[in-house]
């Protein structure tokens, strides 16, 4: 993690019970320091703090990821301090996110878009409308080349409403490591959704949170 975002991490477990606090229990915290000059790619902190708490999550055994309520990331930066708490089903569920997207980068590993496109949801938008968006994944693999992987560099929950309901889905934000030069590039996906299904919920070309 250190690697990725540079500055010193102070680590520690703790343990809260009020009921001023939204999530209690077992807990373990990472306060980072030094890590200012991310602050040239992101708007806030809010998603590196995510990407921060999802890298330690996903770093421990399946038998550490129970012990834990929750993630705390404490970032001082600028002479302030600022909290971020992540719940471990949250995380769980970024990593099921994570898993889900695998089929979608791949299709943009080979430049198969027909084949990214089709994993589009109709009740998000049509085939039609989904097929729109070809075009600017062609003209990005012809400017800045082959995709190589996914790099993850935060993310966030949101809660959408199609035709059949409410959605639970995860905003996966990151940068699409090409040949040539990286984009910046979201997914926007719904975690428990079978493997090769309609998972995909939109995407585009940036990776600052939604407002």
């Amino acid at each position: 993690m250190l690697a990725f975002y540079g500055g010193q991490a102070v680590y520690a477990k703790g343990m809260t019970s009020s009921t001023k606090d939204e999530l209690q229990g077992k807990y373990y915290e990472l306060k980072l320091s030094g890590i200012e000059k991310i602050r040239q790619y992101f708007t806030s902190y809010d998603l590196p703090a995510s990407n921060c708490a999802y890298l330690f999550y996903h770093a421990l055994t399946p038998a550490e990821k129970k012990d834990y309520a929750f993630i705390r990331i404490v970032i001082e930066a600028q002479g302030e301090s600022t909290t971020y708490d992540f719940a471990t089903p949250e995380l769980d569920r970024v990593e099921q996110a994570m898993a889900v997207v695998v089929p979608a980068v791949d299709a943009l590993r080979a430049g198969e878009y027909d084949r990214f496109l089709s994993f589009g949801n109709p009740l998000a938008a049509s085939e039609q409308e989904w097929q729109q968006d070809k075009p600017t994944l062609v003209a990005a693999g012809r400017q800045y080349g082959r995709v190589k992987e996914f790099s993850l560099q935060g993310f966030e929950t949101m809660s959408r409403n199609f035709g059949d309901g409410p959605h639970q889905l995860i905003r996966l934000a990151g940068v699409l490591v090409r040949e040539g030069r990286g984009t910046d590039f979201s997914f926007v996906v719904e975690p428990a959704a079978p493997a090769q299904s309609k998972f995909l919920y939109g995407f585009g070309f940036s990776k600052q949170a939604s407002q």
